[in-house]
This record gives structure tokens, sequence and C-alpha cells, in this order.
């Protein structure tokens, strides 16, 4: 986060700690907001609750802005990493929340202006230029977030995208690409270090789950085992947090959809809208291929796919197809094209900018996925590579 450097006359000073110590006043056991914002006189705020396990906002609190100033109050369960919506313009930032009194000055120059109205969405702005106190959960966050070695690394990313963007040839690209990844990988190396060591002096710290909570994000095939490390160390406000409580939920989706489980059954639709039942396939070895019109890696399967059925289909074995494309007319052209004669179904999308209900309950992350189930429907193999399939099919159907 940037800090905010500007000259306070003395007057403004004493207005500004008069503000704040009224807000002391009336925080009673709660959390006080206390805001002063250049660049919005009037308005109104709105401070909301994200949860990333169904990508929903929930709408806590809203007051007015008069004169580029607001205080809001209120009570939260523990500390969260919340968003603040400022109106008009829809300027927006997140910090954390807490049971505390909190001083937020904020500047909008300098910010990161958006417009997403040609997809349906809004315009709008992210703060950059703004500076927190009162919270602890926020200082430890800012701590990492902004600490020297991680930023230095960000900023080499940063600088090698900036060449990535600009380049026309897709073979350079390429190249460029491939310089980032050794920053990448130390970034992320860093990272769970540096959560790691911090786990160690606050097990309790909501700051904590919630940096592991972003770390999982985009390394959500960290092994098992170091998860559950990872999430024994936590202790008391950490464990109630919902960042704690959505990373062992997932924890234990991961474990369900191990080798030896029984595979959750599911009932999708088929080309011709009749419904098709996983179940229905017990007495054979089958393998879930899940996969979609846009997934190239998928595609460039297929043929091998095919000579793989046809050379173990009188023997016990079947494929069912599970596309991931929202748009069905996709998957039928796509269909049309490859022509695979085994069982093809599309996967649902119930809720809104989720993913698909049935492979997002084998917490891969990546397509082309494959699922090897014996008779009973255990699973026996969950890869993303080819050649671990073969090489069980290869054990199964030896005579």
């Amino acid at each position: 986060m940037t800090q905010i450097h500007l000259k306070v006359s003395v007057i403004a000073l004493f207005l500004l700690q008069a503000g704040f110590s009224f807000a002391q006043g009336t925080s009673a056991g709660g959390y006080t907001l206390t805001g002063i914002v250049r660049g919005i006189s009037n308005g109104e705020v709105e401070l909301s609750s994200y949860d990333s396990k169904n990508r929903t906002n929930t709408k806590i609190n809203t007051v007015k802005i008069e004169n580029g100033r607001f205080v809001m109050t209120g009570k939260v369960k523990s500390p969260e990493m919340m968003g603040l919506l400022f109106k008009p313009g829809n300027w927006s930032m997140q910090l954390f929340v807490e049971n505390s009194n909190i001083s937020i000055n904020i500047d909008t120059t300098g910010s990161e202006h958006y417009d997403y109205t040609k997809y349906g969405d809004t315009k709008g702005a992210r703060l950059k230029n703004f500076k927190i106190s009162g919270s602890v959960s926020q200082a430890d966050f800012e701590q990492y977030e902004n600490n020297p070695v991680q930023m230095s690394y960000l900023n080499k990313i940063m600088e090698i995208n900036k060449r990535f963007m600009a380049e026309n040839s897709e073979e350079k690209k390429e190249a460029i690409r491939a310089e980032m990844t050794p920053f990448r990988t130390k970034n992320t190396e860093w990272q769970l270090k540096y959560i790691q060591q911090f786990l160690s002096k606050k097990p309790s710290s909501v700051a904590g789950a919630y940096m592991l909570s972003n770390y999982y994000m985009f390394n959500s095939e960290m092994p098992i085992a170091k998860m559950d490390q990872l999430l024994s160390a936590f202790t008391g406000e950490a464990k109630e947090s919902i960042y704690y409580r959505n990373l062992n939920s997932d924890l234990t989706q991961r474990k369900a959809v191990l080798p030896g489980n029984l595979a959750e059954d599911f009932t999708l639709l088929q080309r011709d809208s009749t419904k098709f039942t996983l179940s229905s396939t017990r007495g054979k070895y089958v393998m879930i291929d899940f996969w979609a019109s846009w997934c190239k890696p998928c595609r460039a399967a297929i043929p091998h796919w095919k000579e793989v059925y046809s050379k173990y289909k009188d023997k016990g074995f079947e494929i069912v197809s599970v596309t991931n494309d929202s748009r069905r007319v996709d998957w039928i052209k796509a269909m049309d094209v490859e022509q695979m004669p085994w069982i093809q179904t599309i996967d649902e999308f119930p809720v809104k900018m989720m993913p698909a209900r049935v492979i997002s309950k084998y917490k891969h992350g990546t397509i082309p996925l494959y699922v090897l189930l014996d008779k009973e429907g255990k699973i026996l193999v969950k890869t993303g590579e080819e050649a671990e399939i073969d090489q069980k099919l290869a054990e199964i159907f030896k005579n």
C-alpha cells in the first residue's frame, strides 16, 4: 500500500485528532472507521464482505461522506479483509476491519481506473494512495505485502510483463514469458517461507490465515501433507476465520478424491438431452475425461484416447467425457469435429461466476483431468497425464 505524504496544517491536524477522539469514545467493543477522502467531497461509502468460496459480496454497512469525511461504526465477529466502495465514481479499496478504532487517510490521485461497461459491468477506479492505522491485522498484512524482497520480485515480473504485452510475435512472447518463471518461482518460495515463519510467531492471527488463503489460490496443488501441517499451526481467532474454514473445507474435499475413495456419483445431460448417471457404469473400469472445446491439450489428446478406447472397450473399459464448456453450442461443434465414440456429457454451472459443479469436486485446478475408476466406482488414478492412465490400464488388462 502506498502511504500518503501530505503537508497538514495545524488546524487540520487538530480537527483530525478531534475526530479520532470521538471515534475512540464510540467504538464500545466494535469497530470505528474514521476517514478523510481527498477527491470526494460528498457521497457515500459502502463496507462489504467478500467470500472467495462462492465469490459473493455482502454489504455490511453504508454511511454518508460529508466534506470529504466519514465515520462508520459497527461490529465484526473476527478480523476480516473487507472492501470499501466510494460513490459517486466507484472508487474501491480493501482493508482489514477489526473491532478497534481505525483511521483511513485517502487520496484519489494516482488511482487505477478501469471500464468494464462493454462486458456489462461497471467502470470505476482502484485506490492506490492511502494510509491505514489502528488495525493490527492490516499492519501485519502490509508488512508481508510490501516486504522489499517480495516487491523486488514483483517489480521484475511487472517489468517483463510490459515487454510481453508490447510484443506482437507469438514466438517472442513465449520467450519473454519464460523469463518470468524464475522470478515467479522465487516469489512463491519466499511467500511460503514468510507465511510459515509468521504462523510460528502469531498462530492466532487472522492476517496469517488470509495470507495463506491468497497463497493457496495460486498454488492449489500444494501437497495435502503440507496443507495439513500449515492448517494445524493455527489457533484461536484464526481458526474461526472464514479464511481458515474455506481452506479446511478445500482440504477435506481434496482428501475425498484421493485414490481409494469412492467417486461421488453425478448425473449430467448428454447431447440428446437425456440424463447420464455415473453409477450406471458400475462393473466396468471407467475413465472420466474432463475437457473443453477451448482446451488445446484436451483436444490434442483425443486421438490417443481413441486408440486406448478401441484397445480396451471390449474388455470392460469405458470413457465418460465431461465438458467444461459453458456454451452448449461450442461443445456440439467440437464433438462434431472430434467424433469421439464414447459417452459425452456436459457439466453444469449452477452458480454464476463459479466453476462447473462436477469438475470442481476433484480439486485439480486445470484441464485435461483424467480420473480412472475401478469396477466399484473407487478412484484408482487422478491425474493430468496420459501416461499415468496408460500405465494403470496396462496393469489392469495385462492378461
